[in-house]
C-alpha cells in the first residue's frame, strides 16, 4: 500500500512576502469555468482574442484571423508566466525546473520526427532552459555534446528503447521516466512538503494511467515494467502484481487509498464506453485540488509553483478549445476534453 513519507516542513520564508502578494493578485485573473463557457460559445476567433486580453492575457499586438492563430496568444502568455515565475522565484533550482519540463517536451518532439520522418515543428514549445533551435540542432547532428546532462540522458535512454521496440509511443514513456527521475533528483533534497506532496501525486497519476492502458489493451508485462515511474508513494511491484487481477480487484486496492474516486470513476467510465478520457479528467481534477491548497500559504515558494501549474492547466483548457473550434468540434465534444475542474 503507499507508504507515509518524511517531508520537511519549512516555516513561512518570508523571502517571498513580495512575491505571494503579486501572485495573490494575478489569481484573481484565473479563466473560471464560466469564462471557459464563454469561449465555447464565442463563433469569432477575434472576439475570443479580445475577451482573453480584458482576462489579463498579454500579447496585444498579435493578428488574429482564424481560431490556430489564438496558439500565438498562448505561447506569449506562457512565456510571460514562466518569466515572471523566474524572476519572483528564491530558488532558481526549483523555478528552473518547471521550465525543463518544456525541454524534455521538445525533446521527445524532435526524436519523435527524426524516427518517424514526419514534420512536429508546430509542437515545439519555445520556453525551456534550451533554445529549440540548439535543441532542434542537436537532435539532426546526433550530437550532444553542448546539451545539459539530462538531456544527454534522455537520448541514451530513449536511443536504445528504440532498437528494440521501434515504436514512438516508446519514446514518450521512456522520456517522461526520465523526467520524473529529474524531478526526483532536484525536489526530494529541496524538502518542501508541498512539493513533494505534488509530485507524489504525479507520479502515482501517470503511473495509474499506464496501468489501466496497459490492462484495457491487454499489452505485454515488459511494457509495464519498463513505463511505470519510480519515486511515487505507491511502489511499482504493487502497481505491478495489480496488472492480472480483475477490474474489481483494481478497484478496491485503489479504494484504501487518496486515488479511490480516480480510479473508480475512470475505470467505470472506461468499461462502459472505452474512453480513457475520464480517467484523464479525473487525475487533472486530483492535482487541482492539491495545488490550490497552497492559496493558504502566505509566505514561501508554495504559491508561487501552484500559480504556475494551475496556468498550466488553464492554457490546456483553452487549447482544447482552440483545437476543437478549428476542428469544427461540438460544443459538448469539447467540453468532454477539457480538464475537470474538483
Amino acid at each position: 500500500m503507499p507508504r507515509e513519507r518524511g517531508y520537511f516542513l519549512f516555516k513561512p520564508d518570508t523571502r517571498y512576502a513580495y512575491a505571494v502578494g503579486r501572485i495573490r493578485s494575478l489569481e484573481r485573473r484565473y479563466l473560471t469555468r464560466q469564462d471557459i463557457e464563454r469561449l465555447i460559445a464565442t463563433e469569432e476567433p477575434e472576439e475570443a482574442y479580445r475577451f482573453l486580453l480584458e482576462k489579463g492575457y498579454t500579447g496585444g499586438e498579435l493578428k488574429i484571423k482564424t481560431w490556430s492563430d489564438l496558439e500565438s496568444c498562448l505561447a506569449v502568455e506562457r512565456q510571460e508566466v514562466l518569466a515572471l515565475i523566474s524572476r519572483l522565484c528564491q530558488d532558481s533550482p526549483i523555478s528552473n525546473l518547471f521550465r525543463e519540463r518544456y525541454d524534455f517536451h521538445n525533446l521527445k518532439v524532435l526524436l519523435k520526427a527524426r524516427y518517424s520522418g514526419q514534420d512536429l515543428d508546430h509542437l515545439l514549445i519555445d520556453v525551456g532552459t534550451v533554445g529549440v533551435e540548439s535543441l532542434t540542432k542537436a537532435v539532426a547532428e546526433d550530437d550532444y555534446r553542448s546539451m545539459p546532462q539530462f538531456i544527454r540522458n534522455t537520448v541514451q535512454v530513449v536511443n536504445s528503447g528504440w532498437e528494440k521496440r521501434n515504436n514512438p509511443q516508446f519514446i514518450d514513456i521512456l522520456a517522461d521516466c526520465e523526467m520524473y527521475k529529474r524531478f526526483d533528483s532536484v525536489i526530494r533534497p529541496f524538502g518542501n512538503h508541498f512539493l513533494n506532496g505534488w509530485l507524489d501525486l504525479e507520479i502515482d497519476l501517470a503511473n495509474i494511467k499506464t496501468l489501466v492502458r496497459v490492462k484495457w489493451l491487454g499489452l505485454d508485462a515488459t511494457l509495464l515494467t519498463q513505463s511505470l515511474v519510480e519515486g511515487g508513494s505507491i511502489k511499482k511491484s504493487e502497481l505491478f502484481s495489480l496488472r492480472e487481477t480483475t477490474w474489481e480487484a483494481t478497484v478496491s486496492f485503489f479504494s484504501k487509498t487518496r486515488y479511490a474516486k480516480t480510479v473508480a470513476t475512470g475505470t467505470d467510465a472506461l468499461l462502459k464506453s472505452g474512453s480513457f478520457l475520464p480517467l484523464e479528467r479525473a487525475a487533472d481534477a486530483t492535482l487541482i485540488s492539491y495545488l490550490e491548497r497552497a492559496k493558504v500559504q502566505s509566505l514561501g515558494i508554495e504559491p508561487l509553483m501552484a500559480y504556475l501549474l494551475l496556468k498550466e492547466y488553464e492554457f490546456k483548457a483553452v487549447r482544447i478549445v482552440v483545437v476543437g473550434k478549428t476542428n469544427q468540434l461540438s460544443a459538448e465534444l469539447i467540453r468532454e476534453r477539457l480538464p475537470e475542474h474538483p
